[in-house]
């Protein structure tokens, strides 16, 4: 998946530009979410119904959040990642039930970066908060997750979230099983030229993006 946004902000015609290629994005991830359903199927619940439109409500404000940080910023440096993290961890922490998450936002990541790969490792990160709270505890106890982020200059950044959770299932593997999330999570940070990696156990889950810094030859 890939996102063709400029750099900077160059006036309406530029925002224009770019609200319409994050559009086709969000276009591109709800067809995936259709394939997915049209492939297994089976009628879905109610409640899975629910949760479909839920997530795709967390996507379309997590865009929401990107062009408002672009419209605030007015410098043309891009996305400040901290703040970024913080507005989509605070919109995740009011979706579920009271008392489900326990979020702490290592906020010292204060680099600005392009929006392209803003919108990548938000909709990543968005994706793992929600699992988290999804499934970190079923008995209902509330998942303590903590966020951090770093950026260079270089380009390359670092999110990384961690719950703790009863880790993943048996003989599970974040790099090729999962439903609809995982394959989108994978298909952003392949977008993002990044790696996608994950470290489990019985005491919790860490899911990291990682976007190293590209040697030039």
């Amino acid at each position: 998946m890939s996102i063709p946004i400029e750099q900077g902000i160059l006036g309406p015609a530029e925002a224009d530009h770019r609200i319409a290629n994050n559009l086709a994005s969000l276009s591109s991830v709800l067809r995936l979410q259709r394939n997915a359903i049209s492939r297994n199927g089976k009628n879905l619940t109610t409640e899975q119904v629910c949760m479909l439109l839920d997530d795709v409500s967390v996507r379309i404000e997590v865009m929401a959040k990107l062009h408002k940080s672009l419209a605030l910023s007015g410098n043309g440096n891009g996305v400040n990642l901290g703040d970024f993290l913080q507005e989509i961890s605070e919109l995740i922490g009011t979706l579920g039930p009271e008392g489900r998450m326990d979020l702490t936002v290592e906020n010292s990541c204060d680099g600005y970066i392009d929006p392209r790969h803003a919108l990548h490792a938000g909709l990543i990160a968005a994706e793992l908060l929600t699992n988290a709270g999804k499934y970190a505890h079923p008995t209902g106890l509330p998942a303590k997750v903590h966020i951090r982020c770093e950026t260079s200059d270089d380009g390359s950044l670092l999110v990384e979230v961690t719950d703790d959770g009863i880790g993943f299932p048996e003989n599970f593997d974040p790099s090729m099983d999962g439903g609809l999330g995982f394959q989108l999570m994978r298909a952003l940070a392949n977008g993002l030229s990044a790696e996608l990696e994950f470290e489990h156990s019985s005491l919790g889950v860490c899911g990291r993006l990682v976007r190293r810094k590209r040697l030039v030859s």
